[in-house]
């Protein structure tokens, strides 16, 4: 089980880390009125609107579409190039070439200026490569999905961050309700002590005491609304709030009790068999994989030949732009090239290549470890969240007993004032106890369904497809 320590740290981590994200959408300024506008805001609701207004979700979802570019940079690697081009050239020949010329002539007259026109349109197709586009395009189509699979990563992690920080405010709202009980059975008992004491029969110094356990409680009311507001602050920012607060007014939806007969079993195999389908970061090793062996494949097209084919229609024409038809000529031309020798440069590339491959499969089995670990670590915290409760729930019913046996004994005389004030402080600890286990429980269960990746089913309609749009 989670302490509150801990607890704490996930939350403020949670807290830092989204302040470090980029600007807000339009829709997520759609989404936080239509926060505005809740009275009530369950868990279910806040990682919705966190899914669509977070924005770093939406800088992945920009780094899926740019994935998605360098497919298409790929394909057009399969289309003819075409290129147009024209020149336009003005001359003026010096007077001595002119006097050279037109005594050459005769004494002809010679015209020093002249124009000269060139038009141009020429094709290059690459006809073969040695399936070098085949493999690019393979590997830019795995980088999209890698990219696909990292912002559904981040949507698992956002999802999990949202349930711990709601969670650490129904904590702070849960130990408020401890502390306000203390508070208010404090009172009570200093006002009965008080009427003791006018009537000749009580002492100041348990009016006194009970003075100082009321500004205790106050205390921990005290602690327990710091916490709330801070734990509201994390949750906003991963919620898209700009101003980093919650709406006022918004109050959450409270837990309820898990009984014994709402624990499932657990069964380790198939949760291992569930995270290795819905595991997006394991998905993205996958594919890192598989995007290694096209990485090879575009490595080894180097050692084929290329074969390309060419063509050009150029025209030239002196004095005017009026082009005919005698004035073009076309070519055509077939062109193949073979690297005999290239002082083992590809060869390394490929071994480069081979390598990284390697290094990929050996991260693929350690990230399936990795894994396989997380979720065995759930499992075993789910189960000590499950009797920790069952333990705590039986402990409050018997400190509950003894501090009113305590009280009956204190309110008789056979009781001191002190053991009094041990139980009720026993009760409180106890009732804190008792709430940190019931919070611990929803944590973990959440957990496990991260660690699985689970999370993210009841989404993949909604929000998969939207980083691809």
């Amino acid at each position: 089980m989670k302490s509150i320590e801990e607890i704490t740290v996930n939350w403020k981590a949670a807290f830092f880390f989204m302040l470090l994200t980029l600007s807000f959408t339009s829709v997520a300024a759609a989404q936080t009125k239509r926060l505005d506008e809740l009275k009530i805001l369950d868990l279910e609701t806040a990682q919705q609107i966190a899914l669509q207004d977070n924005p770093s979700l939406a800088a992945a979802a920009e780094r899926v579409e740019q994935a998605r570019q360098k497919i298409e940079q790929v394909r057009a690697l399969y289309w003819p190039s075409i290129d147009a081009g024209g020149t336009a050239v003005t001359s003026r020949m010096s007077a001595n070439d002119a006097a050279v010329q037109s005594l050459l002539l005769g004494g002809a007259d010679i015209d020093r200026n002249s124009e000269n026109y060139k038009v141009n349109l020429g094709a290059s197709w690459l006809l073969f490569d040695g399936f070098a586009r085949k493999f690019s395009k393979l590997t830019a189509e795995y980088g999209q999905q890698e990219s696909e699979q990292a912002r559904r990563d981040g949507m698992r992690l956002l999802l999990q961050s949202v349930a711990e920080s709601y969670y650490a405010a129904q904590l702070a709202l849960s130990n408020k309700a401890i502390a306000e009980a203390d508070y208010a059975f404090n009172a009570n008992q200093e006002k009965e002590a008080r009427a003791s004491m006018d009537a000749g029969a009580g002492s100041l110094s348990a009016v006194l005491n009970f003075q100082v356990q009321m500004n205790n409680a106050s205390t921990d009311i005290l602690l327990a609304e710091r916490d709330y507001d801070l734990a509201l602050s994390g949750l906003a920012v991963l919620l898209g709030r700009e101003s980093g607060t919650m709406p006022r007014g918004l109050d959450l939806l409270p837990v309820e009790m898990v009984e014994d007969s709402d624990f499932m079993e657990l069964s380790a195999d198939d949760l291992l068999k569930t995270a290795k389908t819905h595991r997006p970061d394991l998905l993205r090793q996958e594919l890192s994989l598989q995007r290694a062996d096209s990485t090879v494949g575009v490595n080894r097209a180097r050692l084929y030949p290329q074969v390309s084919l060419n063509g050009s229609l150029n025209g030239n024409r002196t004095d005017d732009m009026g082009f005919e038809g005698d004035d073009f000529g076309s070519s055509i031309l077939v062109n193949l090239s073979y690297n005999i020798f290239r002082g083992g440069g590809d060869q390394a590339r490929i071994a480069e290549a081979r390598a990284y491959r390697r290094e990929a499969a050996r991260l693929l089995v350690q990230q399936e470890n990795r894994v396989a670990s997380e979720v065995r670590q759930a499992i075993t915290r789910l189960d000590q969240a499950r009797a920790q409760l069952k333990l705590q729930r039986a402990s409050v019913k018997l400190v509950e007993q003894s501090r009113d046996l305590v009280e009956e004994g204190y309110k008789a005389g056979q009781e001191s004032l002190a053991r009094f004030n041990e139980v009720q402080r026993d009760l409180v600890r106890t009732q804190s106890r008792l709430a940190l286990s019931l919070i611990s429980l929803y944590i973990n269960r959440h957990n496990l369904k991260t660690v699985t990746g689970e999370s993210l089913l009841p989404y993949a309609d909604g929000f998969m497809e939207s980083g691809t749009k």
